[in-house]
């Protein structure tokens, strides 16, 4: 956040003048008044008290301007530190739900059926077979008729029994008589092959939809239609490290615990009969997690680093380095912020309770790092431990809800709190800003009270300056008077 601009009138550019400099001025300003006054010559009475305004009003402008300048500053490390933390939250977001944890790789699985792991899925290996999958009957006449609406039909026709009222006995009228009546779960439609038109009709999904469709008491049995069946209705059937399961959908949730099995085609061989097994194995993500800590380290590095920039009087770090030394909310985060991982957590496990057990560990100077090894290790011994100790468990918690929530649910907590709208660091900023307000009022007023001491002054020595040419105009008459009447007396 870049630091707010001081107004023209309240320029901070000017170089502070000492004591000794402000009483040198005055006296050098007195002094040319008494030399000029003196010397009865025109004086730049404007330019003089002006001197004399700026000697008074610089020294307070400038110690105004110095607090505005050290007030921006503060806005901008506080508005910096904010930032910092909401990506710090930003990172956490990913860690603190007991599903960030649960990422599987699922390798083995054919194209016959995708694998959805949940978070309630575990590590292991299945067999797989699957032997049909949940579809429709499907059915095509054996005659390509040459004209969809010609009248070539004739007899009666029934779906499962049920008769099919057909009033224009064409291929278009049967189609449209199947599709209005009521109750046959069949759908029909007619299809253009190029050397003529089919009627199509697909049926529910399930074995128990299949259906059988009629046509008696033609003119002649060239008239019937015949259809042949491209699909018959079937459930879905699988087997799962042999035991067979027989569902009405192709989304399977309920046979492997936490996973769903969406079925697409099935893993029989080419023969038909022989079922093809897949060994399917789930196995942790552990790659992923790791670089969302990676990600999470880094950002708990980097809010750790602006804290440090912003205290430190000798900082470079341009725009904020330097801004919020001695600062005590800068010292209340950095103390917060340790508190939180470096204590047990909220939600211990049973063997899993310390940060630095999954390989998190800080040195020194308070930077944050992580052992692959030992999270890795950590998480394939005590797993659930470890998603315990960081997230107590918990899902989808709000950032508001104080509940024990591990180090990363207590973390999102606490940092919300210190960035929110009414948290400690928003509320220093905005004291910051009414003050510096508060002292761009002062400089408006400075200038109103200089500016009518410019006017007196001006007044004042403006009016000197004609009393004293007065003066020298009647020294000037005067005296040639005496002269006059000298040179009448002497003749000369």
């Amino acid at each position: 956040m870049a630091t707010s601009s001081v107004s023209s009138t309240a320029s901070s550019s000017a170089t502070p003048l000492t004591t000794a400099q402000i009483a040198a001025a005055k006296k050098a300003s007195s002094q040319a008044l008494l030399t000029s006054l003196g010397a009865g010559s025109g004086v730049d009475v404007v330019a003089l008290a002006q001197n004399l305004v700026d000697a008074d009003k610089i020294p307070q402008q400038n110690i105004i301007n110095t607090k505005i300048s050290t007030n921006d500053k503060k806005v901008s490390g506080y508005a910096a530190i904010s930032y910092m933390l909401g990506n710090l939250n930003t990172a956490i977001a990913d860690l603190k739900d007991t599903t960030d944890y649960n990422s599987m790789i699922v390798s083995g699985a054919s194209s016959a059926y995708a694998v959805t792991p949940s978070d309630k899925a575990q590590e292991g290996q299945s067999a797989i077979q699957v032997l049909s999958i949940y579809k429709p009957q499907k059915s095509l006449s054996t005659v390509a008729y040459s004209s969809a609406t010609d009248e070539v039909l004739s007899g009666d026709f029934a779906i499962n029994g049920t008769s099919i009222s057909v009033s224009t006995k064409s291929p278009k009228g049967l189609v449209e008589a199947i599709n209005s009546t009521q109750g046959l779960g069949v759908t029909a439609k007619l299809v253009d092959t190029g050397a003529g038109f089919k009627i199509s009709l697909t049926g529910t999904s399930g074995e128990s939809n299949q259906f059988s469709f009629t046509n008696t008491g033609m003119d002649t049995p060239s008239d019937q239609v015949n259809l042949t069946n491209l699909q018959n209705a079937t459930d879905a059937r699988i087997k799962v490290d042999g035991v067979e399961f027989k569902r009405s959908t192709n989304n399977i949730s309920d046979v492997i615990t936490g996973i769903t099995l969406n079925l697409r085609g099935t893993t029989m061989a080419t023969d038909g009969v022989t079922a093809n097994t897949d060994f399917v194995s789930l196995s942790r993500d552990t790659a992923s997690l790791k670089t969302k800590f990676d990600t999470f380290v880094t950002a708990y590095n980097d809010v750790q680093s602006l804290l440090k920039e912003v205290s430190n009087p000798k900082s470079t770090l341009e725009d904020y380095g330097a801004t919020l030394v001695g600062d005590s909310t800068v010292r209340m985060v950095k103390s917060e912020l340790r508190n939180i991982f470096s204590k047990i957590s909220s939600t211990p496990g049973t063997s899993m309770k310390f940060v630095w057990q999954i390989g998190m560990g800080f040195d020194a100077t308070g930077v944050m790092s992580l052992d692959a090894t030992k999270f890795n290790s950590a998480l394939a011994a005590n797993y659930d431990d470890v998603v315990k100790m960081l997230t107590g468990n918990q899902k989808d918690l709000s950032k508001f809800s104080p509940a024990p929530a591990g180090y990363m649910g207590d973390a999102t907590y606490k940092i919300y709190k210190l960035i929110s709208p009414i948290g400690p660091i928003a509320t220093q900023s905005l004291g910051a800003t009414k003050q510096t307000s508060q002292y761009k009022e002062q400089l408006t007023a400075l200038d109103s009270r200089m500016q009518m001491l410019l006017d007196r002054y001006t007044k004042q020595f403006s009016a000197m300056q004609s009393i004293v040419g007065n003066a020298n105009s009647q020294k000037t008459s005067l005296k040639s008077t005496f002269d006059g009447m000298m040179a009448s007396y002497t003749n000369k």
